[in-house]
């Protein structure tokens, strides 16, 4: 009999889960599922969430937490799913610890937040955003080591996936929309599809040096460039100029290509 695809996704994530627990012995059981993230609100979207004493379980006499990873986090690969499943983590240590990490039905992520993800391994920014506060916590270079396994066990799994929006199309949570949250903790970047988004920076060399930053790393202070040290900041607007050829017209190309995340 040919293993279910659904048994093969859960199989993958519990075995991450049980790594989470080896380095970390405090993060509890729980019992994992997946499905899509998208809300029923345009542009909304959770890569994962923690939800405490969902789940009745016989055979402890007790009750069990959720833990939801999406599919489209399954489909942003290994790292994704690690730091979403770390960024629970933190709430589930929460839970287990008796500390209240958040706050407004589970948007706000406070400082108590920004220590349990640290201790798990994730960098918390330096400053809370609004709404969501200290939630966009990011996986350290230290931490993909760590679970570089895992990382890749999931990649080469090639799991079922559910296909995550481009940044073409609009990350969710834009346009002024707040993620909806129904009471359960959204995972990593807020639930506001901040996963992947990143936003191109460019300093004042000739040419400009550029790079992709998270917006939250670029709020935290300036970041200078080592050769002109000048502060990277969002290029700007590029103005579409013509050229007179006689009597054709034609649209110059760009003076310099866009880096798209």
């Amino acid at each position: 009999m040919t293993t279910q695809e659904g048994t093969r996704i859960i199989t993958a994530l519990e075995s991450t889960w049980g790594a989470i627990q080896e380095h970390h012995p405090d993060v509890p059981d729980v019992v994992i599922v997946t499905g899509t993230g998208r809300g029923r609100r345009r542009n909304t979207l959770t890569w994962g969430h923690h939800t405490a004493e969902r789940w009745l379980d016989a055979a402890a006499a007790g009750r069990r937490a959720e833990l939801f990873v999406s599919g489209e986090a399954i489909a942003r690969g290994g790292e994704m799913v690690v730091e979403t499943m770390l960024h629970e983590a933190a709430h589930a240590l929460a839970a287990a610890r008796g500390i209240e990490d958040t706050s407004c039905a589970g948007r706000w992520h406070n400082r108590k937040y920004a220590a349990l993800a640290q201790e798990l391994g994730l960098e918390p920014p330096k400053r809370a955003a609004k709404v969501i506060g200290f939630s966009e916590a990011l996986i350290t270079a230290a931490t993909v080591s760590r679970y570089a396994a895992q990382i890749r066990k999931l990649g080469a799994a090639a799991l079922a996936h559910i296909e995550a929006p481009s940044d073409d199309e609009g990350e969710p949570g834009e346009q002024g929309q707040e993620p909806q949250q129904s009471g359960d903790n959204p995972g990593p970047r807020g639930g506001r599809g901040r996963a992947g988004k990143r936003m191109a920076v460019e300093c004042g060399c000739n040419p400009p040096r550029r790079m992709q930053v998270t917006p939250a790393f670029l709020e935290g202070g300036k970041v200078l460039c080592g050769e002109c040290e000048q502060a990277f900041q969002p290029p700007e607007p590029e103005l579409e100029s013509e050229l007179q050829l006689g009597e054709n017209t034609e649209p110059a190309e760009p003076v310099a290509a866009r880096v798209t995340p």
